[in-house]
C-alpha cells in the first residue's frame, strides 16, 4: 500500500514539474533562452534525465557496432561487455548531471560525455564526437 502511495505522489510531483516548466518559459520569454544560465540548467537536467533513463541503449548499440566489425559471436561478447561499461558510465553521468543540474559543474554546464546522448542521430548531436573507431569520446 505504501509503494502505491509513493508512486502516486511521485507521479503527481513529476507531472507538476513537467507542466510548470513550459508555462514559465512562455511567461518570461527572453530570460529562459538557451544561452541563459537557466536555459543551460534546463539543458543539463534534460541531458541528465535522458542519459539516466536511456543509458542502457549503449548495450545493443555497441553489440551492433562490434558485430559489423567482426563476426556475430565476437560482436555479441565484445560489444556486450563494452555496452555494459558504456551503459553504466552513461547512467552514472546521467545521475550526476540530474542531481547537480543547478550547479555549473563542469564549467558553464558542459556535458561530461560526448555525444551528450546515447543515440546522437536521434537527439541531434553531430558524429564528430566519435573517435575513428566509432566509439563515443569521454571529455573530462
Amino acid at each position: 500500500m505504501r509503494l502505491r502511495h509513493f508512486i502516486a505522489v511521485a507521479t503527481v510531483v513529476a507531472a507538476t514539474v513537467v507542466m510548470a516548466a513550459p508555462a514559465c518559459a512562455q511567461r518570461y520569454g527572453d530570460e529562459y533562452r538557451e544561452g541563459s544560465a537557466f536555459g543551460k540548467m534546463q539543458h543539463k537536467l534534460g541531458r541528465g534525465l535522458t542519459n539516466l533513463f536511456t543509458g542502457v541503449v549503449e548495450i545493443p548499440k555497441n553489440i551492433s557496432r562490434e558485430w559489423r566489425k567482426s563476426d556475430p559471436a565476437t560482436g555479441v561478447i565484445v560489444g556486450g561487455v563494452k555496452g555494459v561499461g558504456w551503459a553504466a558510465t552513461r547512467v552514472a553521468v546521467g545521475a550526476f548531471e540530474t542531481v547537480t543540474f543547478p550547479v555549473p559543474v563542469p564549467a558553464n554546464y558542459e556535458p561530461l560525455m560526448q555525444p551528450e546522448h546515447p543515440l546522437p542521430d536521434v537527439w541531434g548531436d553531430q558524429l564528430p564526437y566519435f573517435d575513428r573507431d566509432g566509439d563515443p569520446k569521454l571529455t573530462m
